[in-house]
């Protein structure tokens, strides 16, 4: 996303044109006891408030406005998590003074919340009397001056803010000025995380949304030394011209999830586990857009659709809730925006607050919880079956291999491998161009006679079209040609 400097009426967050990527301890536990306890303990359980189950993510919106109708629409939908874009620039507009009118107007929209609603802020933006830029979104020169007017803010809002939202899309250089720079935005979240932390202890500090699941960006992050500096990691997965529904799993090359699809936030979460951590991901941008127009940004503009259908966007808010609930480290999922504004066409109401199908889903989901059945995505590998070798077979000379793979998402490859080295790959697609259901995978493997005798291992794995994998095992013997003889 772009950054718009909120006229003197409103606040908006507007999207920018991002090229989507191509298929590319015992305090840790506490910590996160005492998260899990804070929200619950925030919770109002009355009617037309938040009643989905403690493992399900809560949910809430982004609101794009600072006027009364949009705290009219919070209220009319029941959500009570709201997250609002504060810039720095309008707040402390020249050094050491506070705008009185932009800070007055927060505090009119935190009191005019129902009672209950958590507040996060995205604290964002630098004004060039810090960093002399006058290049939108740069970064601040010097982070210890953001973690100050941070401290002002957590301090005169302690209270009235559950959360605030260090940065924005900090991958994306829409958002950093530059090229995105883990070790300089791990900088700003050691300066900013003790300013919110002594300003507001009960305020927590999250980790700005990252583009889409950007895990390569975070481990980044840990690697700068970042573990410990923020309480919830935040990921935006309204991604540039997203029409896949939340249940598609896209793997790439090494077999992680694409940290653009939906799912990917699971790769986030192993990240952090890989780094010692365990803190909750906050899902602080999530949505599909409304259109029938053509996708104009980045590497797929002209060759796809730009948004769905509005019953496709209520079945797949519907859907992504339904994912969220079954991981249970996933605590929010808050949708952007509530309302349409400009070319921002993925709110839950048309510009003239009409419904669309996604506001009554997201409703019933405010009300009743998750009630959506079934699995959240296919993540089985193929079948895999194999003929020939037996088991411990004993061969000499070459060595008949026989497989079969079936899988209903269709089959992209079986590879075969003994003890880790490459046979032979069975790419159907290359040759076919399309995905069977069931794919064999026969050889009479003359190279079998020139390994070393003895005891090896015959790898099969099986690729189905989402890149799910299967793995099965056959040991075999390797005689001398006068000891014994392979039965064909």
């Amino acid at each position: 996303m772009t950054v718009r400097i909120p006229a003197p009426h409103r606040i908006s967050a507007l999207r920018a044109p991002l090229a989507p990527r191509v298929l590319h301890a015992p305090r840790v536990v506490l910590a996160r006891l005492a998260v899990l306890a804070t929200l619950l303990a925030s919770c109002v359980c009355g009617a037309g408030l938040f009643a989905t189950p403690a493992s399900a993510a809560e949910a809430g919106v982004n609101l794009n406005t600072l006027e009364p109708s949009g705290i009219a629409q919070v209220k009319a939908l029941g959500a009570h998590w709201v997250r609002v874009f504060a810039t720095w620039p309008d707040l402390e507009p020249s050094p050491g003074v506070h705008s009185d009118f932009w800070f007055p107007r927060y505090e009119r929209l935190f009191a005019a919340l129902p009672r209950g609603t958590r507040v996060i802020i995205d604290f964002v933006g630098t004004p060039s009397w810090e960093n002399d830029s006058a290049v939108p979104n740069a970064p601040p020169a010097n982070p210890a001056d953001y973690a100050a007017a941070l401290h002002y803010v957590a301090e005169r809002w302690a209270g009235h803010v559950a959360a605030y939202e260090i940065w924005n899309e900090e991958d994306a250089t829409a958002w950093w000025a530059g090229a995105p720079e883990p070790a300089a935005y791990t900088r700003l979240l050691q300066a900013a995380y003790p300013a919110v932390k002594s300003a507001d202890p009960a305020a927590k500090v999250v980790l700005g949304g990252l583009t889409g699941n950007d895990y390569n960006f975070l481990q980044g992050v840990y690697q700068a030394g970042g573990k410990g500096y923020f309480d919830a990691v935040g990921v935006h997965t309204d991604t540039a011209c997203d029409i896949n529904s939340p249940y598609l799993v896209l793997r790439d090359s090494d077999e992680r999830l694409d940290p653009d699809s939906f799912l990917g936030y699971r790769e986030v979460h192993a990240t952090e586990l890989a780094n010692g951590d365990d803190v909750p991901i906050w899902m602080t941008e999530m949505s599909w857009r409304t259109t029938a127009a053509e996708c104009a940004e980045g590497v797929f503009a002209g060759l796809k659709p730009e948004g769905v259908s509005e019953a496709q966007q209520s079945t797949y808010l519907s859907q992504s809730y339904h994912c969220l609930a079954q991981n249970s480290y996933v605590q929010l999922g808050l949708w952007f925006p509530i309302i349409d504004e400009g070319t921002i066409d993925s709110g839950l109401l048309h510009s003239n607050a009409t419904h669309k199908a996604s506001y009554a889903a997201m409703r019933a989901y405010l009300e009743h919880g998750d009630r959506v059945k079934g699995a959240c995505g296919d993540f089985a590998g193929p079948k895999i079956e194999v003929a020939e070798p037996t088991r411990g077979e004993r061969y000499s000379g070459h060595l008949w291999i026989k497989v079969r793979a079936v899988d209903s998402q269709g089959i992209e490859r079986i590879r075969l491998l003994y003890d880790g080295h490459l046979i032979r790959n069975f790419d159907p697609y290359g040759e076919m161009h399309r995905y069977p259901r069931v794919l064999f995978a026969e050889i009479h493997w003359s190279g079998a006679r020139h390994i070393s005798f003895g005891r090896h291992l015959l790898e099969i794995l099986a690729y189905d079209k989402l890149r799910n994998v299967s793995r099965a095992y056959v040991s075999i013997v390797h005689l001398p040609e006068s000891s014994s003889h392979h039965h064909h």
